[in-house]
């Protein structure tokens, strides 16, 4: 009785890691096996963060609506990046701008979506290869979370739609709007584009609408863990791929390991976090040397807006 128990209990922890870093080693795989790196949507870390590995639904959604929302999200992001004329800076504040309103009548708190929208804007996406990854990746992290659910390991949580937005949703949109204006100049005009990586977008995002009372107190932690699950990812692709030559996978699986270690002894279940690291096996090479400053700099600020909004908003 015991050895069942202790099994059940072993399986229970370990099971989501693993299926959690095996999401990451197929998807990763797949791109070195096609020689397509826009096969990595670094949102599927973020969905394995909060749909398989954290004991909680990090979401207000259930399989259908995330399977579907994320699906068209990428088709409506590919058609931008391909069909969409004009200025990089235009573009991404356009693409965001339809996401913000996606996200809003979604009924859903599913954040990620707003990064399949501006990922494939940000990073000129031109392969299909997007869009299919997307869904089929997005898929097995669902059938990965049902089969927890059919294990025991996960409980189904009851999934009720998010009200229809009002004005205090506006309000906040039109804040993140503003924000992402202002630092897309540096971002997008200057060339520090991962200023406004998707994955931090969708972490804006979240720290404005989901604010937790006392969060003020540890801002800190939040742009630590960004910035470090960003620092695993460059890092582990930097000295196993770029210098050693290994393959981008075994890269892959060991920043997942860090991730999770991270995000366990934070006790912070942050998605976006594991976006940030995924995202760091698709950007060029050249730019793994700022991804991290980039990184911790917009962190900052999007933390420092959250904050101050919400201070305001309380006093």
């Amino acid at each position: 009785m015991s050895d069942v128990t202790g099994t059940k209990s072993g399986a229970a922890r370990f099971l989501p890691a693993l299926l959690t870093i095996g999401l990451a080693a197929a998807m990763t795989g797949a791109a070195e096996g096609f020689q397509d790196s826009e096969i990595i949507f670094p949102e599927i870390a973020a969905l394995s963060l909060g749909y398989v590995f954290s004991d909680r639904r990090a979401w207000c959604v259930n399989s259908k609506r995330m399977f579907l929302l994320i699906s068209l999200c990428a088709v409506l992001g590919f058609c931008l990046s391909v069909f969409l004329p004009g200025p990089l800076y235009l573009k991404i504040l356009l693409a965001y701008c339809i996401a913000q309103l996606i996200y809003l009548y979604s009924g859903t708190g599913l954040a990620p979506l707003i990064s399949a929208v501006v990922l494939p804007v940000l990073i000129g996406t031109r392969e299909v290869s997007y869009m299919i990854s997307a869904a089929v990746m997005t898929l097995l992290v669902i059938l990965c979370h049902h089969l927890l659910v059919y294990l025991g390991i996960r409980k189904e949580e009851p999934y009720t739609p998010v009200p229809r937005p009002g004005g205090a949703a506006f309000a906040r949109m039109a804040l993140r709007l503003v924000v992402v204006a202002l630092l897309g100049i540096p971002a997008l005009i200057f060339g520090y584009r991962f200023l406004v990586a998707p994955p931090l977008l969708v972490a804006f995002t979240e720290l404005v609408d989901h604010w937790r009372p006392g969060s003020e107190k540890k801002p800190w932690k939040v742009v630590l863990l960004l910035t470090i699950c960003g620092a695993a990812g460059a890092g582990c692709r930097g000295l196993f791929t770029v210098c050693l030559g290994l393959p981008l996978t075994l890269s892959a699986v060991i920043a997942v390991i860090l991730m999770l270690l991270v995000v366990s002894a934070f006790r912070l279940y942050m998605p976006p976090a594991g976006a940030m690291m995924m995202l760091a096996m698709l950007i060029p090479e050249s730019a793994l040397v700022l991804y991290v400053p980039e990184v911790f700099a917009a962190a900052i600020v999007f933390m420092g807006t959250a904050v101050l909004w919400n201070s305001r908003k309380r006093g």
